[in-house]
């Protein structure tokens, strides 16, 4: 299938079928060949071109070439010298040039009213180099699909950024949802097998059964979608809570310890290979969780992994945190050999995406629940997303750069359903691009990005390797970690 115009839609169905195997651009562009059928770069019709850089790609790295990019999209690559007169001229200065981080996990509205979320956390994923966030939909009291008119056209008002939308189903109307949800784009639905009680009712989630996961699974199957869920054993979690009661971050975090994550990730991986639905592992932490699916996929079974930078740097109890109760979230963080398993997890491509579960609030929000384990989760990690990846990844040999390409931009667009229109340099896709400077070093402190969230559990950290540049749809919308875009340029990417 020529992949220009391969829609996206049956770039999704084809991913799910071969798993991630296949190049994001041509071999022969990597050889030096350039696009088949490509316009010359001094047509007369004017462009913007990023040149000097050095273009990445999950399966290598192409030096030498330009990008020409023209009507929101990425018109071709060229191996020719670009004139002064041949349009807008970007020069990347030898720095890396990727394309759009795609985040395939957020929470945009968990804390706070979804339009106001909307418009401060697309700004800061835009600062991260993120091009294309995915939240989550978490409908309260109503279905998914009558919501979706609001979404896009809140997208086209208040988002810096694309925006992709995911199901959440908690009731029997999500489950009646999702056949119309798939007919209007969306196809991956979340399952929150972690909670029963009212934990997470605040922001809407209330708990679920294994029957219900299992009719929800055999509902995505037939509409050609993906399971994804959040696996953590509610009863083992009761139990060790029990344990582990006093309120600090290492009593909390192992109120929930990794064979929680293991019981259910195990549970999950058999009533999707029972379905034969493809299974999507979400924010893993717990280690061992990569063993239990690798069986499975040594078995055949489609099962795909996410975790966060959150996981890969942070134990159990906190060390090189300022302040640990700053980064609670669940699931929630384990013993340090965890962390060494998933990096190697990350090395060895067992990891599939790398997300980061983002939901923005303040330190004073998170201390005036008075509990670590009623304080809110998470917090904004989209900014630093990719200079921790580069940082404790790239520079410290436990990934490569076309790695880092894989997991946070072409697998993740592959699986949501976006690919090749994000995720790639393919002529036609959306210009959706970043320029890195991959040594550059920033010390990372409170408010730094353009965030509701007034905090990061990184501060005082160093980072090396940031963005300099972000680029959406041909459009510069953060300059030298500035976001110089006003809201309006984004729009809904996955529902009609």
């Amino acid at each position: 299938m020529n992949k220009k115009e391969e829609s996206v839609d049956q770039g999704r169905r084809n991913f799910v079928k071969t798993s991630l195997a296949g190049a994001a651009i041509a071999g022969s562009v990597l050889a030096g060949a350039g696009f088949s059928g490509v316009e010359s770069a001094h047509a007369s019709s004017k462009k913007t071109f990023i040149i000097n850089g050095k273009l990445v790609t999950p399966d290598g790295i192409i030096e030498g070439s330009s990008i020409a990019v023209h009507n929101q999209k990425i018109a071709f690559i060229t191996s020719e010298k670009i004139s002064a007169d041949a349009g807008e001229i970007i020069d990347a200065k030898g720095n890396y040039v990727m394309p759009g981080l795609v985040e395939g996990h957020t929470h945009i509205g968990a804390w706070r009213p979804f339009e106001d979320d909307l418009k401060s956390e697309t700004e800061a994923a835009a600062s991260g180099g993120v091009t294309t966030v995915f939240t989550f939909l978490l409908e309260k009291t109503t279905g998914m699909s009558e919501r979706l008119p609001y979404y896009i056209d809140a997208t086209k008002r208040l988002a810096t950024i694309d925006v992709g939308y995911l199901g959440s189903c908690m009731t029997e109307t999500h489950l009646e949802d999702i056949k119309k949800c798939a007919d209007h784009g969306i196809k991956n639905f979340k399952f929150f097998m972690a909670y029963k009680g009212n934990e997470m009712i605040r922001v809407g989630i209330t708990g679920i059964d294994l029957p219900y996961l299992y009719r929800g699974m055999e509902l995505i199957k037939d509409v050609g979608g993906i399971a994804m869920v959040h696996a953590e054993n509610y009863e083992l979690m009761k139990l060790f809570g029990k344990r582990n009661a006093e309120n600090n971050f290492l009593s909390f975090n192992r109120s929930r310890p990794p064979v929680c994550e293991e019981a259910d990730a195990d549970t999950a991986c058999r009533m999707a290979e029972k379905i034969g639905v493809p299974l999507y592992i979400v924010h893993v932490g717990a280690g061992r969780v990569v063993d239990i699916v690798n069986r499975f996929r040594e078995r055949g079974n489609q099962v795909f992994l996410e975790t966060s930078p959150r996981y890969l740097v942070i134990d159990e109890e906190g060390k090189k945190l300022l302040k640990p109760y700053q980064a609670k979230t669940t699931p929630a963080y384990k013993p340090a050999e965890n962390l060494a398993r998933l990096w190697e997890g990350v090395k060895r491509d067992e990891i599939d995406v790398i997300a980061t579960d983002s939901a923005s609030t303040t330190d004073k929000e998170k201390l005036s629940a008075g509990s670590i384990f009623k304080m809110v989760a998470s917090w904004q990690e989209m900014p630093t997303m990719l200079p921790m990846m580069l940082s404790e990844g790239y520079h410290k040999g436990r990934m490569t750069l076309p790695q880092i390409v894989k997991q946070l931009s072409y697998n993740p667009a592959k699986l949501m359903g976006v690919y090749p229109q994000k995720g790639s340099f393919n002529p036609g896709s959306d210009a959706d691009l970043i320029i890195v400077d991959i040594n550059k070093k920033q010390k990372v402190y409170p408010n730094l990005f353009p965030s509701y969230c007034d905090f990061t559990p990184y501060e005082g950290w160093e980072l090396k390797g940031w963005p300099i540049m972000t680029m959406v749809r041909g459009k510069i919308v953060m300059k030298d970690g500035k976001v110089i875009s006003n809201p309006g340029w984004g729009r809904a990417v996955n529902i009609t």
